[in-house]
């Protein structure tokens, strides 16, 4: 059953992921095909300028639209009245959650690899090969300059990175179903109170970063800065895979979280009146 409900979800973003290809993917050709003819005119320049504004613009909307789509599906299919029928099949909440969670997550790794291979057809030719150029010689340079060990630490660090990139992107979903689960308790302003809560969690967002850096800029003087440089001079590679494996821990606690209040409302406080 789990199947079909993946199967469902990627028929339903299918649609609106052609429309967001075609769309930028077009803009990347036609902004490519400009660089064949070169004119010297202000014309052309003002033609070219444009074409990369409006490539740049539908990049960053196909990434916006995607996130939307995304939580506005979740809403949607599970608190609106497609509920009523997405809650009589056989599927747990969990594997309700699961499939959301996953499609979206899928669906939004897609997208943005489509912008990044439209973004490189823009620049495809002459400047790609030279920036591909610089690239390798400095990850060569790189590779000479540093040991073996170091090589391996580079290639943990990109795996890291590619993690917390990923544990970011789920707790980021997990986060807004949060609201809207929350905001689906209410009898009457069910949306005004999901609204409600991302504001709240924004505002608590801003008061803790104040509070920390207030509470850092007091204990400053107590910091010892001598141990922690003494410590990164003599383990470089290990203070950088503290930072991420930090970053990690955190992201999995965040995303945990999330997900049980999520899960805990849908099974037991679901209101689809």
């Amino acid at each position: 059953m789990v199947k079909k409900l993946l199967k469902h979800e990627a028929k339903y973003y299918a649609r609106t992921l052609i429309i967001i290809e075609a769309v930028i993917f077009a803009l990347a050709l036609f902004t490519r095909l400009l660089l064949f003819f070169e004119f010297d005119s202000i014309v052309y320049y003002i033609l070219q300028g444009s074409s990369y504004a409006m490539f740049a613009l539908a990049a960053y909307a196909a990434l916006i639209v995607t996130f939307i789509l995304c939580i506005v599906r979740f809403y949607k299919n599970l608190f609106s009245n497609e509920g009523y029928l997405s809650f009589t099949l056989p599927v747990s909440t969990n594997q309700h959650l699961l499939a959301k969670l996953l499609s979206a997550v899928v669906y939004s790794i897609i997208v943005f690899v489509s912008v990044i291979a439209a973004a490189l057809i823009t620049v495809s030719g002459d400047i790609l090969n030279e920036v591909v150029k610089a690239g390798v010689y400095l990850l060569k340079d790189l590779i000479d300059v540093l040991p073996k060990s170091g090589t391996i630490h580079l290639i943990l660090y990109v795996i890291e990175f590619i993690v917390i990139m990923l544990l970011s992107v789920i707790s980021s979903y997990l986060l807004y179903y949060c609201f809207i689960a929350i905001g689906q308790t209410a009898k009457k302003n069910r949306i005004l109170l999901s609204v409600g809560c991302y504001f709240i969690y924004s505002a608590a967002i801003q008061i803790f970063s104040t509070i920390f850096s207030i509470v850092m800029t007091i204990a400053e003087p107590y910091i010892p800065y001598e141990a922690l440089e003494r410590f990164v001079d003599a383990h470089p590679f290990a203070f950088f895979h503290i930072i991420f494996i930090a970053l990690i821990i955190w992201s999995v606690i965040l995303t945990v979280v999330f997900y049980f209040v999520v899960q805990r409302i849908i099974s037991r406080k679901l209101n689809l009146e």
